[in-house]
């Protein structure tokens, strides 16, 4: 090699040392960059040239700089849509002319229309599109259909001197005196109004039990709007026992709760077979309600969400329901370290990442999502700092190398002279 190719050697391990520090400096820039992947560069030997039995090298090239996609560490955050992945995917992300992007950075919020967006904009992407709210911060009222109770009556009740009142309507007192038990609890009608149902339940035999099922006057009759009567709903029935105390359902007739309509417009429909006992219990104790279901409820608002590992989220309303709202989708690539970065912890599918596979999280080799959280930059600082160290250092030699060609160059221009 002439001595002018010496120069040109060190010129050009210079040129790739460069951007060796300069890919160095980068990672550590965004040493606490939510989502970043450390970059790697790769050196690659220059052709040699052989002449007869002797090998001359030419130098180095940078062969590549590689997206290194190992897990960073998860911190945990106050955020609810603060999102991580704890293994392999990307969020699938577009902006509004549809472009798709990938990404590990998981700072979403929702934007004026209830979207989830993440700091640029940009739409994160679910089972059926934009990942939005804003249809279900409103969960409209539902009627109750369904009325499920579990009661515990008691086996050593004595049936009580008065009867149930003739009339539909008497005061509560007349009722509980005929009654050995009774309890409250609340429905909601065709147009979400909420109303209190009172059962009262009397012993009118061995492990024989009548109940009635009452609505306040006040809410069924508009020329009575200050009574403070119970009306009879229509709704009667009987419950037996078996003589180890258990539900005798065959035996039992339970009627359903039609044809009510309160003084607000609402109707009120359980049909036979909505309403249930089954469960319900006769012993020598108190008599208690066990417990209580019911499908009904009035107009609920979003007041949180919940995302669990694999995606779905969960509205939670004020009116003590929750509701699926949707599933966030993740990608993954065969190759994505073939993925083009476009700036803001964004990438672009290409042919050599291969084309996106999507999925729920958890299946298919997808990673698991931690909400709450986020998943810090992959920089391993430590391993940034020898690398600038050992590059500082070999710029310094190849330098070196320059300065010692172009010393030979000047002798040699002197044999000249």
């Amino acid at each position: 090699m002439s001595i002018v190719g010496s120069l040109f050697v060190a010129s050009d391990a210079l040129d790739t040392l460069s951007n060796a520090i300069s890919v160095a400096g980068d990672n550590i820039a965004n040493l606490n960059t939510i989502g970043f992947k450390a970059s790697r560069i790769e050196f690659s030997d220059l052709l040699s040239t052989i002449d007869g039995q002797i090998e001359i090298g030419h130098g180095v090239r940078l062969a590549d700089v590689r997206k290194m996609f190992q897990q960073g560490a998860l911190e945990t955050t106050q955020g609810v849509t603060d999102l991580a992945i704890e293994g392999k995917g990307f969020f699938i992300l577009k902006n509004g002319a549809g472009e798709t992007f990938y990404s590990r950075a998981g700072e979403f919020q929702l934007d004026a229309n209830g979207n989830l967006v993440n700091p640029l904009g940009l739409f994160l992407q679910g089972a059926s599109g934009n990942i939005s709210l804003g249809a279900a911060l409103t969960l409209p009222a539902q009627a109750t259909t369904n009325l499920g109770m579990k009661v515990s009556l008691d086996a050593a009740a004595a049936t009580p001197g008065a009867a149930f009142p003739a009339g539909p309507d008497a005061s509560s007192a007349a009722w509980n005196s005929a009654g050995n038990f009774s309890l409250v609890t609340t429905v909601y009608d065709s147009a979400g109004a909420a109303h209190d149902l009172t059962f009262v339940f009397r012993k009118n035999g061995a492990n024989s039990w009548e109940y009635r099922v009452l609505g306040n006057r006040s809410e069924l009759d508009a020329g009575a709007p200050t009574s403070t009567d119970l009306r009879d709903l229509g709704a009667d029935g009987t419950l037996l026992f078996n003589s180890d105390g258990t539900f005798n359902a065959a035996g039992s007739t339970v009627s359903g709760i039609t044809g009510v309509t309160w003084v607000g417009g609402g109707t009120q429909t359980i049909a036979p077979g909505g309403l249930s006992f089954d469960g319900s219990v006769q012993y020598a104790q108190p008599s208690s309600l066990m417990s209580l279901s019911s499908d009904g409820y009035g107009v609920g608002f979003l007041t949180g969400v919940g995302i669990d590992g694999s995606g779905a989220i969960t509205g939670r309303y004020s009116n003590g329901a929750t509701r699926p709202i949707g599933t966030i989708d993740l990608a993954n690539f065969a190759s994505p370290e073939g993925l083009d970065p476009a700036g803001d912890g964004l990438y672009r599918e290409t042919a050599q990442s291969g084309a996106a596979l999507t999925g729920a999280p958890g299946q298919n080799g997808l990673g698991n999502l931690v909400a709450g959280a986020l998943e810090m930059s992959n920089v391993d600082l430590a391993r940034e700092m020898v690398t600038l160290i050992t590059s500082q250092r070999s710029f310094q030699i190849n330098s070196r190398v320059i300065t010692v060609a172009d010393q030979m160059y000047v002798e040699a221009a002197k044999l000249k002279q």
